[in-house]
């Protein structure tokens, strides 16, 4: 059981005999309490332990399976990267064991989708750009909330320096002006 009482997955199986999914899911759930096992034929539901809770199916290796199991476990099945579109999609939406991977997980997933979108424009450097500027407009003001409005408190939970704060909180405030002037 997990802290607040929702049980929580340590094991999981694969079932594959596609090597660079095995790959691609490790590197899915690295971040997350969970270890995955990987077998590469499915011989029924009497190989299977009985604390294991998630239970993964590479349909285009492992083909059908009959899913009559009364134990309580969660299935996910798909072939190729829609198995580990669905894996991602169920981590995302339970609660990770630090809000950071979770933060990780949804930067990752929103540089990704801008990064595709922008691919084909020939202006360089505004991904980059675009993404700092964002993350200032909402770190810096967060920080010097949770400081208090002390500046240099809120410096230090940045880990910049007072001046550097000060130049990027004047840059933002700026910025916020630009936009009301021209009635954005």
């Amino acid at each position: 059981m997990s802290g607040d009482g929702r049980p929580s997955i340590r094991e999981g199986l694969l079932f594959t005999e596609d090597g660079r999914l095995t790959e691609r899911i490790r590197r899915t759930v690295v971040h997350w309490p969970l270890e995955i096992a990987v077998r590469d034929r499915w011989t029924g539901w009497q190989d299977v332990p009985e604390d294991c809770r998630l239970i993964l199916f590479d349909r285009s290796t492992i083909g059908g399976v009959e899913l009559s199991d009364n134990a309580l476990r969660l299935v996910l099945s798909g072939s190729g990267e829609d198995l580990v579109e669905a894996l991602e999609s169920f981590l995302f939406l339970r609660e990770p064991f630090s809000v950071a991977v979770g933060i990780e997980h949804l930067l990752h997933v929103k540089c990704r989708q801008y990064l595709s979108a922008v691919g084909s424009l020939r202006e360089a450097g505004s991904a980059y750009s675009f993404f700092v500027s964002l993350l200032d407009k909402h770190l810096l003001p967060g920080a010097l909330e949770v400081a208090q409005g002390n500046q240099h408190r809120a410096s230090r939970i940045l880990g910049i320096s007072r001046n550097t704060f000060r130049n990027k909180m004047k840059l933002l405030d700026d910025g916020d002006a630009t936009h009301v002037d021209k009635g954005v």
